[in-house]
Parts: C-alpha cells; structure tokens; sequence
C-alpha cells in the first residue's frame, strides 16, 4: 500500500478537519472535568484508528467485495452510534457536550457544513463519466447546495435574524440530505437496493477514497448537526 497516495487524498485531509473541528468545540470549556477530557480522546483516538481502518478497507475492495450486506453504511452505524453512546452513556459525558454545545455559536455550528461545497469533485467525476446521473442528483447536487446555504446561514446565525426554529429545520434537513446518497449508492452495485444495470456505475464510491465518504466525512457532518441540534434544544 503507498502510504503517499493514502496521504494525498483530499477526503483524508477533509475527513481529518472535521474531525479537529469538532474536536474543537468539544474541548472548548476551560473547566471540563477530566473524565469527559479523557472520554474525548477517546473518541478521538477510535475515529482516528476507524478512519485507518477504512482506508485499508476501501483499497482492498473490502467494501466493495460486502456491498450486498450495505457495508457502505457500516461507517455511518459505527461513528455516529459509538460516539452518542460514547458521550451519552455517562453523567459527565452527557454534561460536558451540553457544556460544550451551549459555548459554540450557531455560526460555527453552520460554518463546519460549508466544507460539503466540496461535493463539486463528485459532480465533476460524473462528467469525467464516472459516476451514474442517479448519485449526482440524489447525493451531490443536494450536498453542494446545502453547502452554498451553510455560507448564508453561518453569516446570519448570530444576528437574531434566523429564529431557532429555522435553525432547528435546516440542520434536520442537512441531516435527512444524506438520505439521498446513502441510498444511491447502493442503485448500481450488487445490493437489495439495485435498480440500475447500466454504466457508468457507482462502484467507485465502495472504493478509496470516495469510500471515505460514507464511512467517515459524513458521519461526522452528521455528529456537527447533532450537536448544533443539542444546542437548540437545550
């Protein structure tokens, strides 16, 4: 495997930002008890070692190989659920998040969804003819606006001219865009969901790095929209 062309890859870089991001916002509270410190690096060491992981995975067609078992959402059930069973599963652990979700802004909580602009690369890899039209319209054309919106949401956010109403609602739809992709994916490849016999398929994004999609960028978009959406309704 050469280490370079594992380190290259722009989703690695991405994947990695989001994780420092939160990480951030996590760490933020100058009198965090020691036992949450400590459940955050936790977290963190797990999510670096899962992102390992699903490098080594993804070049070796794991996911690919496992595509009829939904392997492609392993990454989804594995972060998003280690991490509130990680930081719910304890007093300290569901305090120190209320604590750090009340200490970041609305406009970071938005900021971090900006990153999802990105999703142009996959409208450009269906133009290069290697992604079929369905994944393009149900996943990255969605993710690149809601990308576009997180900018005008991030430069209002504090203003009081979005209520938290609103605000509440474009995180639960950011949330729900993933639907769209989750499911595509799965279209043209061996799968209960297969509906597409035609190519280009969407073999590529069971293999690295778009694999790194699903298993690691996504979910932790989704983990930034819940702890935006532990703020609100706080």
């Amino acid at each position: 495997m050469n280490t370079y062309e594992n380190l290259r890859a722009l989703i690695v870089w991405l994947g990695l930002t989001e994780l420092a991001w939160i990480a951030s916002w996590l760490l933020r509270p100058d009198d965090a008890a020691a036992g949450y410190v400590a459940t955050v690096g936790v977290w963190i060491a797990v999510m670096l070692g899962w992102l390992v992981s699903g490098v080594v995975a993804a070049r070796r067609d794991f996911l690919l190989k496992h595509a009829p078992r939904l392997s492609n959402l392993v990454g989804v059930a594995l972060v998003v659920g280690f991490g509130a069973a990680l930081f719910c599963g304890t007093e300290v652990g569901r305090e120190g998040v209320l604590i750090a979700a009340s200490q970041a802004t609305h406009a970071e909580l938005a900021w971090i969804h900006a990153l999802r602009l990105l999703a142009i690369g996959t409208v450009i890899k269906y133009w290069q003819g290697e992604l079929p039209l369905h994944f393009i319209l149900l996943g990255a054309i969605p993710d690149f606006l809601f990308g576009a919106s997180a900018v005008f949401v991030a430069g209002m956010a504090d203003s009081q001219a979005l209520t938290p109403a609103f605000l509440i609602a474009w995180h639960w739809v950011g949330f729900a865009l993933f639907t769209g992709a989750g499911l595509s994916m799965f279209f043209s490849v061996p799968s209960p969901f297969r509906i597409f016999e035609t190519k280009p398929d969407s073999t590529i994004v069971f293999r690295f790095p778009m694999a790194l999609a699903p298993n690691f960028t996504v979910p932790l978009f989704m983990l930034g929209h819940i702890l935006a959406l532990v703020k609100l309704y706080a």
